[in-house]
């Protein structure tokens, strides 16, 4: 029964991907890695004996709970490199911000002489 959920919610992720492209809210590779996420999980959901295989070899219990937890990883994942990037951009910023008041302030001394 729960496949019926993984392939309707990555359906729906897909569609929610194709409306933020349409509006401009998501970058190329944001909607390149939704949609292979989309597309890993339509495939387990339409071959089932794929997580039934890796939940025997991994020694799971239940094929949903190998699923949940390849989910919750790449989500983890995603999350970690969305820090980073966001760490990055606010050291650019932060730069930047001190580059314009440095620039401000030379402009403003210029014209005070």
């Amino acid at each position: 029964m729960y496949w019926v959920v993984l392939i309707a919610g990555a359906v729906g992720a897909l569609a929610y991907v194709v409306l933020k492209i349409r509006h401009n809210q998501l970058t190329t590779a944001d909607a390149v890695f939704w949609f292979l996420f989309a597309l890993v999980l339509i495939v387990v959901a339409v071959f089932p004996q794929i997580a039934y295989g890796l939940t025997g070899l991994l020694g799971m219990e239940s094929p949903a709970n190998f699923v949940f937890l390849c989910v919750l990883a790449v989500v983890v994942y995603r999350l970690l490199a969305l820090s980073v990037e966001n760490a990055r951009l606010r050291a650019k910023l932060t730069t930047l911000v001190q580059h314009v008041a440095l620039a401000e302030y030379r402009e403003a001394d210029e014209e005070n002489r």
